[in-house]
């Protein structure tokens, strides 16, 4: 992470002149209008999904980046290796940070989930709104009753 903070820190003129040293493989780009398409296409298929009860469609994009609908709310979640960006698409949503995760299991190594966070920070998402939660940072979103969450999240491993 701090590596990727440092990038952008010396990336005072265009972006372009910074990415050689970050990858050589081809920019890709999304425009909120396809991400919002897609994201459609997903809560179609979501209504004929068997696991449409689980409330969360993904599609991971590339290898660090996932575009997400969401129609309930999230279990309590912590990653130990990475950081996650979420750009905030359409909806709202309220974002628990910090706290203790209740009925924590490790579902993967380096993984935890639980029902929920106790003494947690919160905050009201809305659209354009950008999140950054760093590795081992307990998370949880919550939706209005009915309402549905379209995000945009980012992977940032830890190195």
């Amino acid at each position: 992470m701090t590596k990727f903070l440092a990038l952008i820190a010396a990336c005072a003129g265009p972006l372009f002149l910074c990415l050689p040293a970050v990858s050589q493989t081809p920019a890709v780009a999304y425009s909120r209008q396809e991400l919002i398409q897609l994201a459609d296409q997903m809560h179609e298929q979501m209504k004929s999904s068997p696991n449409a009860a689980a409330g969360l469609f993904e599609k991971r994009l590339d290898s660090s980046t996932i575009l997400a609908f969401r129609t309930k709310d999230g279990s309590a979640e912590l990653h130990q290796q990475f950081a996650d960006v979420f750009v905030v698409l359409r909806g709202s949503a309220t974002l628990i940070t910090a706290g203790a995760i209740t009925s924590p299991v490790t579902t993967t190594p380096g993984e935890i989930r639980g029902t929920g966070i106790q003494q947690g920070a919160r905050r009201d998402l809305k659209e354009g709104d950008i999140v950054h939660i760093s590795a081992a940072t307990p998370h949880q979103l919550l939706l209005p009753p009915g309402g549905t969450f379209t995000y945009f999240v980012v992977k940032i491993p830890l190195k």
